[in-house]
């Protein structure tokens, strides 16, 4: 079986790993801006078990489109109009500076998304970029989810930055954490059918067995040991040891069925996490040995 790969660019995408980290870790500092994500009911979406493209997927496509959209809107046209007619006699100056290229343009270029430039858009609006108005900023945008260029854009970066996070367990946590108290609140009664069907109870998702590309992400990303004591749980070591797909945070407290809900734990470490225990590791095989 061919094995997947990621071409990865890692254009500001340890920028944005940094942005959800800090969200995460201060959720009520953002808690409005959060409550657009999982508020009125919108974390219903994510209670079907295991899809493959996971919830923290769908939570980092949702802050790093903010992020993206923000940075062009917030981008002083008219800082840049002057940084225009300042540096007109230094060419070299404004090929260095690019004034005229949108925040979200570099992005784009960087990663080889066709797309149409700021400047050629206002040329079709019989504008220069002496003329631009913020208003052209929210226009420009909403054309270039037209061409599908920030589709695109997102797609690549969100599969990056996802490519950074999976692996840390404790963030994951949090996230799943906050994804829970939602869950923990449903009372099945006022659910559509369609809804309803993904709940055991109130507040509890019913338990489904994970698919095998779930056990394998997840197995690969633990490195086949157990998340808690780290005992080899690869089968090659000691063949007596069964693998147990935890969830992080316990579908008893509102725990979805979701790759990123998911750990390697062995026999003794999941008959003592308790079912109302978030419990996950921070400590990771060092593969990299300085000490040799």
């Amino acid at each position: 079986m061919k094995r997947p790969l990621i071409k990865a660019h890692f254009y500001e995408t340890y920028y944005f790993a940094f942005c959800i980290r800090n969200i995460l870790h201060d959720q009520f500092a953002y808690i409005r801006h959060l409550d657009d994500f999982y508020g009125d009911g919108n974390y219903l979406h994510y209670t079907a078990p295991f899809p493959r493209y996971s919830v923290f997927h769908s939570f980092l496509k949702f802050v790093i489109g903010s992020i993206l959209t923000e940075d062009t809107e917030d981008c002083s046209l008219d800082v840049r109009q002057d940084q225009m007619v300042k540096f007109r006699d230094l060419p070299s100056a404004l090929d260095d500076m690019k004034p005229d290229v949108l925040p979200i343009e570099h992005a784009l270029r960087y990663h080889h998304i066709p797309h149409t430039s700021f400047t050629k858009w206002l040329a079709g609006q019989n504008k220069t970029f002496d003329q631009a108005r913020d208003d052209d900023l929210y226009q420009y945008l909403d054309s270039l989810h037209e061409e599908s260029a920030i589709e695109a854009l997102l797609e690549q970066t969100v599969r990056e930055t996802f490519y950074l996070l999976f692996g840390n367990r404790p963030l994951l946590m949090l996230f799943n954490q906050m994804m829970a108290d939602q869950v923990a609140q449903t009372v099945v009664t006022e659910l559509s059918a369609d809804d309803a069907a993904n709940f055991e109870k109130d507040g509890t998702l019913r338990r489904v067995r994970p698919p095998d590309w779930v056990k394998r992400a997840v197995f690969y990303r633990d490195r086949g040991m157990c998340c808690i004591c780290r005992k080899d749980l690869s089968g090659i070591l000691n063949i007596w040891t069964d693998q147990h797909f935890d969830h992080i945070v316990p579908l008893a407290e509102g725990g979805l069925n979701d790759v990123t809900n998911l750990q390697l734990l062995c026999d003794r470490c999941n008959l003592k996490k308790r079912d109302k225990d978030a419990i996950t590791s921070s400590e990771y095989e060092d593969w990299y040995d300085m000490e040799s």
